[in-house]
């Protein structure tokens, strides 16, 4: 049978329809039934009425106008202004919509103009910046634009370039005679030091000498977060006019009103800068009961109240929400605990991000990218993030994370996090207070985690939380660069962690830590663990009493490690471990569901409300039960998918050692080359096939030393003739990556352009484009456009005539002859058809599956077809149920030859 739609589930299949519509209705359907609607066009005006033939001018005239039940249709355009919308009531609330004409962007920079010659290659403007100093950003030409640092680095700000202090540093010294000359006092000097750095922390510069600088700040926590003697001396300097020597960098004199920059080559002629000006573009701290729909922001962000209820927020698209390159020790009144030194890993968590704060408010299907620090705070009780795609965030290093959950009886569902300078998801004990019950964590996608840290986890809990009622289930966590998959730390307790999955998260899967206190009730079942975790699957340590803590029918590549368990001691039994195969179906591409005569089938024991879906003689182990649908995690909007399958790479280094560790798929494993590197060293990747890549993730692990100063990357078709470097990358950041237009190719090659002091090392090279890759597994509910039938956690309902679901971007590469899909009919003999079209609902054919009966709608069967041609390139890709009523549900799909 398939699993029933939870509430979660219907909150996610009604987000689909959503997405399939239009972002707005005509203004009569958008209009509540006993309000009135008021237009906003940038061709308006603020003394017209509002009405279609006279629409306003701005968007926050439209909020000075509207009441209970009223609406704002926005129409396309650009709109620099903050707006702060009145309060609905619950059953009128007040609308502030897309007209549905094009993309509506309330943005919260101004344009700079009044360029002049400032002398030392240097442009200046007067402007007056209202924002703290440490919270301006500036965009040339619609991109971030590089405050003046030292060393000087690329544009991704979580590819950062460090440089590395003398071991004969202190922790308010640094030596390193690679220091540039001049006067850098006042800069800001940002630290990621120690032995175990943990966090990142700011100071200022107050003294300079050659090779040597004085500075103040930081919290003084030594050891293990300061400069000296230590195993890292991270460090780059920033805010100082000292630091400008490369186009596009900026300084900007407060007392003076005057942004120093250095011009693109040729000049400022043809150019648009722009200062952000507003920190919250849309403000509802004081609002309640207002719906906000299909807006973009730029260069600001959008935040509730404390007091604030019911307001939903969906299709937002936000860039660039929060920037500041400070991390200031927390105000004493935001702090949920007694003030300490330590409490400075929370910084700028409260005041960064896309804010949902109060009690019944909701953020879903919608996108959240670029942040210095939070992704979306959820603070309060009761609130709902769900269907949303989170990304490149976090990347100051403090706890920062995609999603920051306080309180109680939130729901936090289907989101994908991708790309975070620290954790996925975060629960900060310094924030939240003790208690953090009855939270529902479930089918979240969290990778590429811990990309400035090193202590921690994609999904990380820290402490002394009282978790009663919160259920953290059916997650994904895989390739991070972290210790932990799922990490509950000091002595949190009463956590319920069940049919999960991790890979590729380092030494652990899931770490309960008692460190020297309890662990009392935590529980682990039904969870999968992958390759490249390398100490335990789970491990308990460090409590002195460990009642109710209890682990079972999890499977593992690696042991459990129970020390210290305390007295009672947990409860851990029913697990499969080595060195028993568990007869995973793809380890290199985390697929962990099992194959047919896996040991973990009918192997398990039944746990009170958590098994569920049991067929067979008895429950399985692990996170999936064979033969039901395969439930997946993430969201459904574009973008949410885009990692290269690895069918097999191989890879080739010029000094002709084993290289076969950069490619395997797992990130524990290491390759290192046979001596120091050199300008010209290179990595050769073989495809097997061509493929559509447009972002290569070069990753050195917890390696301090191994990644390269500097390469490039070269795609080739036939491995004989290279191009060109498609891109370039400079700097010694522990992940590093190179983003170029996107192309099929079946070959890419690394070469390094810099020397280094050790040898070359690489753990892990990844390939990412835009869209899923037709060689995986496509899963069904995933699709970003679903029509007639329901989205459930594992499958779709059953498709009738006419149904049908799609994925944007679907990459083919070289070609694909061939398509299975896993169905569930029921009835007998043939029971309809399944289409296969490409690029619109009504595209061309180019497959047809007769579907036949499979002997119930909840036994799951593979049918395969051959394809009408060959498919080749990138295309949207819909199935489309063209006869019976009844037709199948669909688990998912996949192409091949």
């Amino acid at each position: 049978m398939r699993p029933a739609l939870s509430p979660t589930s219907l909150v996610a299949a009604a987000a689909a329809a959503l997405i399939a519509l239009p972002l707005a209705l005509a203004p009569e359907a958008t209009a509540a039934t006993h309000g009135r609607t008021y237009e906003v066009a940038t061709w308006g005006s603020d003394r017209s009425a509002g009405s279609a033939r006279h629409p306003l001018r701005t968007i926050s005239r439209c909020a000075e106008l509207v009441r209970p039940g009223d609406s704002c249709l926005i129409h396309r355009g650009t709109y620099r202004e903050q707006v702060t919308p009145p309060a609905g009531r619950k059953d009128a609330p007040v609308t502030f919509a897309a007209y549905g004409d094009g993309a509506v962007t309330v943005d919260g920079t101004d344009t700079v103009t009044g360029w002049k010659d400032a002398g030392g290659g240097l442009v200046s403007a007067r402007t007056d910046l209202p924002l703290d100093a440490s919270e301006n950003a500036l965009f040339l030409d619609g991109g971030r634009a590089m405050e003046g640092r030292w060393p000087n680095s690329g544009t991704d700000p979580l590819n950062p370039t460090w440089a590395v202090a003398e071991k004969t540093s202190t922790d308010q010294h640094i030596d390193d005679p690679a220091l540039p000359a001049g006067d850098l006092t006042g800069a800001t000097v940002h630290l990621w030091a120690g032995s175990n750095p943990w966090s990142q922390q700011t100071g200022t510069v107050t003294a300079t000498a050659a090779g040597a600088l004085d500075f103040k700040g930081g919290n003084y926590r030594c050891d293990p977060l300061c400069m000296g003697d230590k195993n890292y001396r991270n460090y780059y300097l920033v805010g100082s006019r000292a630091t400008l020597d490369q186009p596009g960098e900026w300084y900007y004199d407060k007392a003076a009103k005057t942004l120093y920059l250095v011009p693109p080559k040729g000049g400022m002629r043809g150019h648009t800068v722009t200062a952000k000006h507003r920190s919250w573009g849309i403000d509802l701290s004081g609002s309640s009961h207002v719906t906000v729909r299909g807006l973009d922001l730029w260069g600001t962000s959008l935040r509730t109240g404390k007091d604030s209820t019911g307001v939903l927020v969906e299709n937002l698209n936000a860039r660039y929400v929060s920037e500041y390159s400070t991390l200031p020790m927390p105000a004493d009144d935001e702090l949920a605990v007694e003030p300490g030194e330590g409490h400075i890993v929370v910084s700028r968590i409260l005041d960064s991000g896309v804010q949902l704060l109060g009690t019944g408010n909701t953020l879903r299907d919608s996108e959240i990218a670029h942040s210095a620090g939070t992704g979306v705070l959820v603070r309060g009780s009761g609130n709902t993030v769900t269907n949303t795609y989170i990304h490149d965030v976090g990347w100051m290093g403090s706890y920062t994370p995609g999603i920051e959950i306080n309180g109680s009886g939130h729901t936090v569902t289907h989101n994908t996090v991708r790309r975070t300078g620290r954790g996925s998801v975060d629960v900060s004990w310094q924030l939240n207070g003790v208690p953090f019950h009855n939270n529902e964590i479930a089918y979240n996608d969290l990778s590429e985690a811990m990309r400035t840290s090193r202590d921690g986890s994609p999904f990380y809990v820290c402490c002394n939380l009282d978790a009663t009622g919160t259920s953290v289930d059916h997650n994904i966590v895989h390739d991070d660069d972290g210790q932990v998959g799922y990490y509950i730390d000091n002595s949190s307790g009463n956590f319920l962690l069940h049919h999960n999955v991790a890979y590729n998260t380092g030494t652990r899967g899931t770490f309960f830590n008692g460190h020297s206190g309890v662990s009392l009730g935590n529980r682990d079942h039904h969870s999968s663990y992958g390759q490249g975790i390398t100490g335990a699957s789970v491990r308990l340590s460090g409590a002195t009493d460990a009642t109710g803590t209890y682990v079972s029918n999890i499977v593992g590549m690696t042991k459990t490690e129970i020390s210290g368990p305390g007295d009672p001691g947990p409860v851990v039994r029913s697990n499969l471990l080595p060195p028993t195969d568990p007869g995973y179906t793809d380890t290199r591409n985390g697929e962990l569901w099992l194959r047919a005569g896996s040991p973990a089938i009918d192997a398990g024991e039944t746990v009170a409300g958590v098994t569920t879906a049991v067929r067979g003689a008895g429950p399985d182990q692990g996170a999936y039960e064979y033969g039901d649908a395969i439930w997946s995690a993430g969201c459904t909007l574009p973008g949410c998918q885009s990692r290269v399958r690895n069918d097999g790479w191989t890879a080739t280094a010029s000094d002709g050692s084993d290289a076969s560790a950069a490619v395997d798929g797992v990130q524990t494993t290491q390759w290192k080359s046979a001596a120091l590197q050199a300008p010209g060293q290179s990595l050769t990747v073989d495809l097997g096939t061509p493929k559509t890549v447009g972002r290569l993730a070069l990753d050195a692990g917890l390696d301090a030393t191994g990644h390269p100063s500097g390469f490039t990357v070269a795609t080739s078709r036939d491995g004989e003739r290279w191009g060109k470097p498609v891109a370039e990358v400079s700097g010694r950041s522990f992940t590093q990556e190179a983003v170029f237009p996107t192309d099929t190719v079946r070959y890419l090659r690394i070469t390094l352009t810099a020397p280094g002091d050790t040898e070359w090392g690489v753990n892990e090279i990844r390939l990412y484009a835009d869209g899923p890759d037709a060689a995986g597994t496509l899963q069904a509910e995933l699709a970003t456009d679903i029509l007639g039938t329901t989205r459930g956690d594992a499958a779709t309902g059953l498709l009738g005539s006419g149904d049908r679901f799609g994925f944007r971007k679907v990459r083919f590469g070289a070609g694909a002859d061939r398509m299975t899909l896993r169905v569930a009919a029921p009835g007998r003999g043939v029971t309809g058809l399944l289409q296969v079209r490409l690029d619109s609902p009504k595209g061309r054919i180019v497959g047809v599956l007769p579907v036949r009966a499979t002997g119930g709608a909840d036994t799951w069967q593979e049918q395969s077809a051959k394809l009408l041609h060959t498919v080749t390139g990138t295309h949207d890709v819909y199935v489309v149920a063209a006869a019976g009523p009844r037709t199948a549900a669909v688990d998912w799909l996949t192409f091949g030859r």
